[in-house]
């Protein structure tokens, strides 16, 4: 796949480069149809970057920074692939064979990784050919080729559906899924967000930034003031106030971050009992509705986001709606 352009200007190959930045899906209502698309199981965790070189694996979040040694068994079954960059999700699988946030979440907290499942869905790059000016299908062949000696119960291929974008959807939500992704299959890899990958989701959920927690004085943990960035700054929308034993550190995380001042710029947070925390560490959390008032309802904290940048947690739209 990797041949010299139809430009007839001479391909000079390149070097491998570091880290390279994600493509990311956008959110819709409804998946599409039609043979231009190609759909996959949205996972529930952690986006992950896989550079092989000559047997030396180096692993990335999708802020750049560096996992390898927090994940020595995957690297060491990723070491027998050849040259190259994979596109992939780290997941922890329970018992009922489904990936689960708060699954993954207590396991890197242990230090208990061996167990965690890549799953590998893009190739960017192969020896020294930038694969990303290729089209999806074209990528996916080399993608088979490229993990096949590493193929196990580590590391796994993201199975691709060609037709049925709602049938698939319907599926996935029925097992307890999150939700699917859909592809164009001609499509190049962009990094940002486009319209080229979309993702319909089975649950209302995303990522939301701690600006606060709600304790009365010799009383218990009552949960978290969230909020997302807009025009202008940190907007609060809610809290949450359950589902914490998913993440049985998180006082101990948020006490060193006091401040005395509301770091929420707009939204009205309550202040009774609030004690406000610099705004750095980003919740995973999923819930009923947005309401008019753009606040979230019925809401429950599925576990902290080490891999998201609290500079870049925005309200999720789906691409037709309104801001």
């Amino acid at each position: 796949m990797a041949r010299r352009p139809s430009s007839q200007r001479q391909y000079v190959r390149q070097p491998m480069p570091g880290f390279l930045e994600f493509q990311h899906a956008q959110l819709v209502r409804e998946p599409p149809s039609g043979e231009a698309w190609i759909h996959e199981i949205k996972f529930d965790g952690y986006r992950l970057q896989a550079r092989i070189e000559a047997g030396a694996v180096t692993l990335f979040t999708r802020r750049g920074f560096h996992w390898t040694q927090k994940l020595p068994r995957l690297a060491a079954e990723l070491s027998a692939c050849p040259d190259c960059i994979l596109d992939g999700e780290l997941c922890f699988i329970g018992a009922d064979g489904q990936p689960t946030f708060s699954g993954l979440r207590a396991a890197i907290g242990r230090g208990d990784t061996d167990k965690l499942v890549f799953f590998a869905f893009d190739i960017l790059w192969r020896a020294q050919d930038d694969l990303r000016r290729f089209p999806l299908k074209d990528r996916k062949e080399v993608l088979d080729d490229a993990i096949a000696p590493a193929l196990g119960e580590t590391v796994r291929a993201v199975d691709s559906f060609p037709l049925g974008g709602p049938t698939l959807l319907a599926s996935a939500c029925r097992l307890g899924l999150e939700g699917i992704v859909s592809k164009r299959r001609d499509s190049l890899y962009r990094a940002g967000r486009s319209d080229a990958w979309v993702k319909s989701k089975c649950r209302l959920a995303q990522e939301f930034v701690i600006g606060g927690w709600v304790q009365e004085a010799g009383r218990h943990f009552k949960g978290i003031l969230v909020g997302v960035q807009g025009p202008k700054g940190l907007t609060y929308v809610g809290s949450l106030e359950r589902g914490f034993s998913a993440e049985p550190g998180l006082l101990k995380r948020l006490e060193p971050l006091k401040t005395k001042m509301n770091p929420f710029k707009t939204g009205d947070p309550p202040r009774a009992h609030v004690h406000w925390v610099e705004p750095i560490l980003v919740a995973q959390a999923e819930f009923q509705e947005w309401t008019a008032s753009g606040k979230i309802r019925h809401a429950s904290f599925k576990g902290l986001r080490d891999d998201k940048d609290p500079g870049e947690v925005r309200r999720e739209r789906p691409e037709a709606e309104p801001l």
